[in-house]
């Protein structure tokens, strides 16, 4: 009888924190948009839906009524929909998927420990070790190779990869290493806001994971305030695992899939944060050889800039630190600039073609222009013009973009075709040119002028 009175306790606690839980911040590059009780989460590949359990007073046509605008919904936007259903629901919308085209994936254990009964003595087998991964880990080609495989996870190391900016912030991945291999992987994250850490895919049956994990769940307590730990898998040897370390089978859970019709939805999602591949990397490198980049805040402008090029003159753009990436400073100036910035650029790339967010020294992003600003969409990664930041707008070849030096509070505009677009109405916003292909124009600042001694330019 206590059994069934804690899993009936689990599932109601999982229920009210978990199920209808808003993601905030949402994941890198996503949308969300809520209908009634429901909430999708658009990330420009496919939709999530996701919801608490249902009254029991829903009807059968208020179902179907719900079912139908998600789909009318992810159709606009040629997305398909996943949406996830639980065998403990007095309301159930299975019945319903299956006549309008729903596929149903395999159906997995919902497990759910209280952090504090969680039995947390498990080693890893012998001549093994666990350690977490780090930023920038050696092992990150591995990974990414040996997670591919298996599944379904409650959330595959990609997707989870792909959501968040700090990856290591509300995330905990661990690696088992033989002493020359690694030999499984298991990734766990801090539902913020709900009181759970989700162990969201294991590579296998290995709970010595799981001491580590409880550690990072108990040391976050404040602020994270983690109580409890969920888990969803179809492998039983993983369950079996999962159950003897403590945790309660509390429902069945299984996801469905709709595709829109004659879709072809789009493989990468519009903004992607950039860690520490090597895309971003070497983009950086290039930057600073061929611009010659030699950051100061003393000594301006910050690079060689190119025969196609003019720089403005912004000033005090106030402070941005703490903001996320897709805030802007409350400044109309700023806002200004940055819609005639995104206008030109968003005019000059090439179809198909990326654009880089690339920050000194913090985190990147490649988006796609198309996909992002606007009602429904995310917002453009960085800004023109930031606080504290050498913030740049780049393609992949540098034949044009923008560079802002947060000291010498300038803009650099470059490449004739985004000059083209938008040197008339820059000017027109932030006034007279500093100075145009490199060159002082005698109105501000010249070359390797010092802050608050400006040099004077050659007549």
């Amino acid at each position: 009888m206590r059994g069934r009175r804690l899993v009936g306790v689990l599932a109601r606690t999982y229920d009210e924190r978990v199920r209808g839980h808003v993601p905030w911040p949402p994941p890198v590059g996503a949308v969300l948009a809520q209908d009634g009780p429901l909430i999708r989460v658009h990330h420009g590949t496919h939709a999530t839906v996701r919801h608490a359990p249902l009254p029991a007073t829903t009807t059968s046509t208020q179902t179907a009524t719900l079912i139908r605008r998600q789909q009318e919904a992810c159709a606009e936007r040629d997305e398909p929909l996943e949406w996830r259903t639980y065998g403990h629901d007095e309301v159930s919308p299975d019945e319903f998927f299956k006549a309008v085209g729903f596929r149903p994936g395999p159906e997995s254990s919902l497990l759910i420990a209280d952090l504090s009964g969680l039995s947390v003595d498990a080693r890893p087998p012998r001549r093994h070790r666990v350690r977490g991964m780090r930023h920038g880990d050696h092992r990150t080609r591995e990974v990414a190779e040996l997670t591919a495989c298996g599944g379904p996870y409650r959330k595959a190391y990609a997707e989870l990869r792909a959501d968040h900016v700090g990856l290591y912030h509300r995330t905990h991945i661990q690696l088992l290493e033989s002493e020359t291999r690694l030999t499984g992987v298991g990734w766990a994250e801090h539902l913020e806001g709900t009181g759970f850490l989700a162990i969201q895919g294991m590579t296998g049956p290995h709970p010595e994971f799981l001491p580590l994990w409880a550690r990072w769940a108990s040391a976050s307590v404040p602020p994270k305030g983690i109580t409890h730990v969920v888990a969803e898998t179809a492998d039983l040897e993983v369950a079996t695992a999962l159950i003897a370390a403590g945790f309660e089978e509390v429902s069945r859970v299984r996801t469905y899939r709709w595709d829109p019709p004659g879709s072809t939805p789009a493989t990468t999602r519009p903004v992607r944060a950039l860690l520490a591949e090597p895309e971003y990397d070497g983009l950086l490198h290039d930057f600073k050889d061929r611009f010659s980049f030699r950051p100061s805040i003393t000594h301006y402008p910050g690079v060689e800039e190119p025969e196609a090029s003019v720089t403005w003159h912004v000033g005090d753009i106030g402070d941005a630190g703490g903001r996320r990436f897709t805030e802007l400073p409350d400044d109309h100036l700023v806002r200004r600039v940055q819609a005639i910035v995104e206008r030109g650029l968003r005019a000059c790339v090439r179809p198909g073609e990326p654009l880089y967010s690339a920050d000194w020294n913090h985190q990147g992003y490649v988006f796609d222009p198309t996909r992002v600003g606007g009602p429904g969409r995310p917002s453009w990664p960085g800004a023109a013009c930031w606080a504290g930041d050498y913030h740049k707008y780049l393609t992949t070849d540098l034949r044009l973009g923008t560079f802002w030096h947060p000291w010498e509070e300038s803009l650099c505009v470059f490449g004739a075709d985004l000059l083209t677009e938008v040197e008339e109405d820059l000017t027109a916003v932030l006034g007279v040119v500093m100075r145009r292909s490199g060159r002082n124009v005698g109105n501000v600042w010249t070359f390797e002028s010092v802050a608050g001694h400006p040099a004077v330019a050659d007549a």
